[in-house]
């Protein structure tokens, strides 16, 4: 097993997003309450690990009159 490394110690990059991909990150995140780089860290360790991610249902996602 590795060493935890600080943040110091972490590599860091850049994603760019489409404005409905985000709006969709954003709802995501608040949904779980975390910020949305922890959200995409978590989805991004998960699928390292060999989990699939599972996007949470949304208010956005009910069908129009339910």
């Amino acid at each position: 097993m590795h060493k935890k490394q600080t943040a110091e110690e972490m590599k860091r990059t850049t994603v760019s997003f489409e404005d409905d991909q985000y709006e969709i990150l954003e709802k995501w995140a608040e949904k779980e309450v975390r910020t949305i780089p922890n959200l995409i860290q978590a989805i991004i360790v998960g699928v390292l690990r060999g989990e699939a991610p599972t996007k949470p249902v949304l208010p956005d996602d009910q069908p129009k009159g339910e």
